[in-house]
């Protein structure tokens, strides 16, 4: 393993390949490139972070828009599992953090359209979001509480479709292996300054496993209006419907070699399942005061009911209720030194009811309790250029409120408040060695309180878990950028280097079988490169490459008389290495080879089990055919073309060696977008 590092990290030095930024060659934006995840806007060139900005105008042509890891695998330090479960929703980590995800995006903070997609609590679920109108994705790689709070170790920023040059209509279907389909209906409608964007979708599959079928609704309608050339207003309304969600569960290893389609029999005898109806508003508003002052804001309000059924008795049936609700603005100031000062609020009130699990037949009610978690965090960030530095600063300070009412008195009063609170600062500095290449490095701290479903998951029953605390990181980066040069190539080194102290683990234990529960390790420490880029072969040809390695450890960890420090987290591979070649003919033919090898896992906390390493390879093939003003682009999609045997996820912790969840095999998928 350590040669292969070694060739690897020659290999990619050597032809000197490019820039995460871009993954796929009609996004290539070889001009300068701004961002906005860093609060205030400005050019990649001069932010002392590392980030990666992803357009993806072309790119959904061909997408299978199935899954996210579409769109950011290639992102070196991000890991991505189980997209085949969406009874459990795929789980995001960059460098390790969220890797600890029971279900959803835990621990990474997710934007959509400038407005919070993640709870005050820091749980962010992907079934509401529109693969289809995606067009820009910003990641910062790194911790960032001192602009973002609570559950920032990471964020991902996504803008989706608003300003267009004239109105259009979408219309596409496609199918694959399993009974996989997509139907999807887009109109762009431009009326003036106005934009109106409208989106109908339906996602269903029967799954690869046994009992892992799904079938997903989504509707969305977004409205931009540009009052003025300094001023728009934005509104969003979102709706899904996801009437039925499968698990089919975590095997053991002997289950996985008779027969890696079948789901746990328990699951099929619980009926394990979930059923989501979710909706969100949200509104934006940005205006310029003057020539150095402007001002924006939003407010947003959701409802999700979920529920779910897990393979227990005793709360093996979940009813939960959520709204939430959150406002922001912010001052922005820009001169030599550029400020922006602001707040965000979040108010989150679950309603959490637990019945019995009689086979899949709802029993006696268990538990029936009133959860909130609301937030107050203000910041200030600043930006000062001095000739070829540029120096960036951010202080947020996070006041967190955890309450819970017991309404299900028969087993005592389980009422309790928690509060949380943190001061988060950052420092950066960039240097611009020429004017396509720079060094940077940035100090940063980051906490993570518990989610109210981890607070709730107590091993006494009703009531909070207080032992379980927020666990808090300080994290360095040090990096160095080549933009546009050597034929078009760009190139991206990064060292990073975090220390966390009371890292939140998950665990099954045996005495409460098939039930997750949370507690806290001493420390545990993160440190690694990331080398990525793009290289420009000739205006036809380009490949991509981006290449992860760590060391993500237990530094301080005793549990309950075991002494895990010096062990590797579970869950998180130490290398993560994607290549992708892609060939584009001057009539818009399209071919695109994507290899993607991901090191070992370590699946328990004891790293008794080691889950090997493994490689698969893509392909996907598109043309573009002209008819009168109609856009015709069927597409063809072959993955793991070689039939490799991996997992789709690893079930950390779990009781009984129910590690594994198989991925599928080869699977082929198609279809056919009208562009009208």
């Amino acid at each position: 393993m350590h040669n292969k590092k070694k060739i690897i990290a020659i290999f990619i030095l050597q032809v000197f390949f490019c820039y995460s930024q871009n993954p796929n060659k009609d996004n290539i934006q070889l001009k300068e490139v701004v961002v906005s995840i860093t609060k205030i806007k400005d050019s990649l060139k001069n932010s002392p972070f590392s980030i990666s900005s992803i357009n993806y105008s072309k790119f959904q042509s061909t997408a299978q828009q199935f899954y996210l890891s579409e769109y950011i695998e290639r992102i070196p330090g991000l890991f991505i599992s189980n997209d085949n479960n969406f009874a459990q929703d795929s789980r995001v980590s960059i460098r390790g953090f969220g890797s600890r995800a029971n279900f959803g995006i835990r621990g990474i903070k997710l934007i959509v359209d400038g407005v919070p997609e993640t709870t005050p609590d820091g749980q962010s679920q992907l079934d509401n979001l529109n693969l289809e109108i995606i067009k820009k994705i910003e990641i910062i790689r790194g911790t960032s509480s001192s602009l973002y709070g609570n559950s920032s170790a990471g964020v991902i920023r996504i803008e989706s479709i608003s300003d267009f040059d004239k109105s259009f209509s979408k219309i596409g279907y496609s199918l694959g292996s399993n009974n996989q389909t997509k139907k999807q209906v887009l109109f762009g409608i431009k009326n003036k300054q106005t934009y109106y964007t409208f989106l109908l979708s339906e996602t269903k599959s029967d799954g690869y496993r046994d009992f892992g079928n799904f079938k997903n609704l989504n509707f969305n309608l977004k409205v931009k209006k540009n009052i003025s050339k300094d001023t728009w207003l934005g509104f969003n309304f979102n709706l899904v419907n996801s009437p039925y969600a499968n698990d089919p569960g975590g095997l053991t290893i002997q289950e996985v070699e008779q027969n890696r389609k079948q789901a746990r029999e328990r699951n099929v005898l619980y009926k394990t399942k979930e059923d989501i109806n979710h909706y969100k508003i949200s509104s934006s508003y940005n205006k310029k005061l003057n020539e150095k002052l402007s001002f924006s804001t939003y407010a947003f309000i959701s409802k999700r009911n979920f529920n779910g059924k897990i393979p227990v008795k005793k709360g093996g049936v979940i009813d939960l209720k959520r709204n939430y609700w959150g406002v922001g603005g912010n001052l922005l100031l820009e001169s030599k030194l550029k400020t922006q000062i602001g707040f965000d609020i979040g108010n989150q009130n679950d309603l959490r009811k637990r019945y019995n699990n009689e086979l899949g037949i709802i029993g006696d009610q268990v538990l029936d309790q009133h959860e909130k978690f609301s937030n107050l965090g203000v910041y200030l960030v600043n930006n000062y250029d001095l000739n070829k530095f540029t120096f960036s600063s951010g202080l947020r300070y996070d006041t967190n409120k955890v309450s819970l009412e017991d309404l299900y008195l028969s087993d005592g009063n389980s009422s309790d408040i928690i509060k949380l609170n943190s001061f988060n600062p950052s420092f950066g500095i960039n240097y611009k060695i020429k004017k396509n290449s720079r060094l940077f490095a940035n100090i940063s701290t980051g906490f993570e309180t518990p989610t109210l479903n981890e607070f709730s998951s107590s091993p006494i029953g009703s009531g909070f878990n207080k032992k379980l605390k927020s666990q808090k990181t300080i994290s360095f980066e040090f990096g160095f950028s080549l933009f546009n040069s050597f034929k078009k190539s760009n190139i991206d080194i990064v060292y990073f280097n975090s220390l966390t102290k009371n890292e939140v683990l998950s665990y099954e234990d045996e005495n409460f079988p098939n039930q997750k529960f949370y507690n806290n390790a001493g420390k545990s420490k993160r440190n690694g490169f990331e080398i990525s880029g793009y290289f420009n072969i000739n205006k036809f040809i380009n490949i991509n490459v981006s290449y992860s390695t760590g060391k993500y450890i237990f530094k301080e960890f005793v549990d309950n008389g075991s002494n895990f420090s010096g062990n590797n987290i579970p869950g998180i591979p130490n290398d993560i290495l994607t290549l992708s070649l892609e060939y584009k003919t001057k009539n818009e033919l399209l071919l695109n080879l994507n290899f993607k090898s991901i090191g070992d896992i370590y699946a328990n906390n004891s790293n008794t089990v080691l889950i090997n390493n493994s490689n698969t390879l893509n392909i996907k093939i598109g043309k573009e055919f002209q008819l009168s003003k109609t856009s015709i682009y069927p597409f063809f999609i072959i993955n793991n073309i070689f039939e490799n045997n991996y997992y789709d996820n690893i079930r950390i912790n779990a009781f009984g060696g129910r590690y594994y969840e198989p991925a599928p095999k080869r699977t082929i998928f198609g279809g056919i977008k009208f562009t009208l």
